[in-house]
């Protein structure tokens, strides 16, 4: 009858340990060096590229579960848009999207920025649109179609920024923060794949005049959005917590205004990471001293 092979020690100690040393860098930010990936650069590129007055589409299509990684995502690239003097046109197309953009977006326009003389001119939020991927096609294709009605119950002819948003077409840049579908596959079919956007002449992207993406995604999803970037379909990408806080420095770098909350998150992450490396060669080195001792491979 075969015998239970015995461990050393408790594992659980490598939780007690993981633990301690995750909640150090937490408690005291280890201010670690972040690099910028050329993802999160290109984002800024494109973004930077812009001229004041363009038109950019931000769509919150996520739901709670992935705000950790998602907010920082679309709160700096908003905060971002309106320190470049970007007007912003907002959508939902997750109905657990919807209120989470509007507290998003208070906390970089203000608690009830739907009231100030900015909303309509330099900002408006249409709110969720349902249908999924139909409700994203007709919006691209007709915005007044797609919903009647702002998300505050404002008609969308009334408001002087969606006089100059009738299509897609009308604007410059697209910036998708997603979990899942609809997302920027949909974004690349429904809307990309029938509009060429106002800026047909854009830089980075390589291949024919598209409309520009920019997508900030949890990091799990970002390896099946590779194939896309690569095309040149999505012009850059903000790869999970690492991207949101890349995209977060860069910000604050030009911006000391906009605070970098995700370093200390950054500097946990890069200590669990090192924990773990360091896991995989003690046991691989205590697995070799075992074996060559006179154990015999199973």
């Amino acid at each position: 009858m075969p015998t239970e092979e015995k461990t050393p020690f408790d594992r659980r100690y490598i939780y007690i340990v993981l633990f301690v040393l995750i909640s150090i860098p937490l408690l005291y930010p280890l201010n670690l060096p972040i690099p910028i990936s050329p993802m999160s650069q290109d984002v800024w590129d494109a973004t930077v590229a812009l001229s004041p007055g363009d038109i950019v589409v931000h769509s919150f299509d996520f739901g709670p579960s992935t705000l950790p990684e998602n907010e920082p995502q679309c709160s700096s690239h908003l905060f971002h848009c309106r320190e470049l003097g970007l007007r912003v046109v907002a959508v939902a197309f997750w109905a657990a999207g919807g209120p989470l953009a509007h507290d998003i977006i208070s906390e970089i326009y203000g608690e009830g920025y739907e009231n100030t003389a900015a909303y309509g001119t330099e900002i408006v939020y249409i709110g969720y649109i349902p249908g999924a991927e139909v409700g994203m096609q007709t919006f691209g294709d007709s915005t007044w179609d797609a919903k009647g009605t702002d998300h505050y119950g404002t008609s969308l002819p009334d408001l002087a920024l969606m006089q100059e948003v009738r299509s897609v077409a009308d604007v410059t840049l697209w910036a998708e923060w997603t979990s899942g579908t609809p997302g920027e596959q949909q974004v690349i079919q429904f809307i990309q794949g029938r509009h060429q956007g106002e800026n047909t002449d854009w830089p980075l992207v390589r291949g024919e005049h598209l409309l520009p993406i920019v997508a900030g995604s949890t990091a799990v999803s970002v390896p099946g959005m590779m194939p896309f970037y690569s095309a040149g379909q999505l012009v850059g990408i903000l790869n999970g917590l690492a991207g949101a806080g890349e995209y977060e420095k860069l910000v604050n770098d030009v911006y000391p205004q906009y605070p970098y909350e995700q370093g200390p998150g950054l500097d946990a992450q890069s200590v669990a990471h090192i924990l773990v490396i360091l896991f995989v060669v003690i046991g691989n080195i205590t697995w070799a001293i075992s074996k060559s001792g006179g154990g015999k491979s199973s």
